[in-house]
């Protein structure tokens, strides 16, 4: 299950990464640094996110439409 924000976050960290390459490409330290550090971010965020959203999923009591064993098995 993927939320917007995840989606987002990835987003921003394929960014972040093209960034990178193209500071390097064009020698610039200061997007390497820019892209680095906002990879970084989205990276960390990104895994907050996804620790919420697993933790919500697993609290959610599960809906089971199973019958009740005591009611199925008879006394024949």
């Amino acid at each position: 299950m993927n939320t917007k924000s995840e989606d987002r976050l990835l987003g921003l960290a394929s960014a972040a990464l093209v960034t990178t390459i193209g500071g390097e490409l064009l020698g610039s330290q200061l997007l390497i640094t820019v892209g680095a550090v906002g990879f970084v971010i989205s990276l960390l965020a990104l895994f907050a996110v996804m620790s919420v959203v697993l933790a919500v999923g697993v609290a959610r009591t599960p809906v089971m439409s199973a019958p009740d064993p005591t009611v199925t098995e008879r006394v024949r």
